[in-house]
């Protein structure tokens, strides 16, 4: 069995203007559960987003589009949603490459609880689930430093125009990996809809619903939306 090599953990997100608020919340609960924002890479692919977080340690502009909204998935591959997502496991390959140990957190996520202790010991790949859809989640990942993590990552960022999420499930089931348990890392289906709320649950995954304005409306109802206006 391979061995992580550095239990220092990174954690890593990416956006554009269309996410800032939702980032700035996702960022904030991370911090109230003390996870050190200086261990945070965020990568945005606009200067808007950009300018938003350039004031932390790891923020960095990967690229620069000019799809400064937010854009709701979809099946199109012509679709401006697919114009951003497309660079999402490039930005993965870049920051694994550096630091190694990573944790992919999609901007839609609160913390709850502080996960490294969780993964501190772990040696597989691990994944959120996306059921009843998809086997894999690919907005909460774990990719510790060894070669498994590493063929899955170089393998899923050489595939061009496909949905993020369709291409970690294709490619993950030729390596070993785990998924999550779903009361710890609940995704939108599991807490919302089947009411699966566990107080020991990490992480709380804002899925399973379309638009920006639905998932902060929801963030609030549940009493996990963090900013206050007028704060950064």
């Amino acid at each position: 069995m391979e061995t992580t090599k550095n239990k220092n953990i990174k954690f890593l997100t990416f956006l554009n203007n269309g996410c800032v608020e939702i980032c700035k919340n996702m960022l904030k609960s991370a911090e109230n559960v003390g996870i050190n924002l200086d261990d945070f890479y965020i990568a945005c692919i606009d200067k808007k987003s950009y300018d938003a977080f350039c004031h932390y340690k790891n923020c960095f502009l990967f690229c620069e589009q000019d799809l400064e909204d937010y854009q709701n998935w979809s099946f199109d591959q012509n679709s401006k949603f697919r114009q951003i997502v497309k660079y999402k496991w490039k930005v993965i390959q870049t920051v694994f490459e550096k630091e190694k140990n990573i944790l992919w957190v999609d901007t839609d996520i609160v913390f709850r609880k502080n996960p490294i202790s969780f993964f501190e010991n772990k040696n597989d790949v691990l994944f959120q689930t996306g059921r009843p859809g998809s086997l894999i989640c690919s907005g909460f990942m774990f990719f510790p430093d060894t070669e498994i993590a590493k063929g899955i990552i170089q393998e899923c960022a050489n595939v061009e125009g496909a949905d993020d999420q369709f291409i970690v499930n294709a490619v993950a089931q030729k390596y070993r990996h785990g998924i999550l348990p779903s009361t710890l890392f609940p995704n939108g289906h599991v807490y919302y809809q089947r009411k699966i709320k566990n107080k020991e649950a990490i992480i709380v995954h804002n899925n399973y619903m379309v638009g920006i304005d639905n998932k902060i409306k929801k963030f609030k109802k549940e009493n996990l939306w963090y900013i206050k206006e007028g704060n950064e």
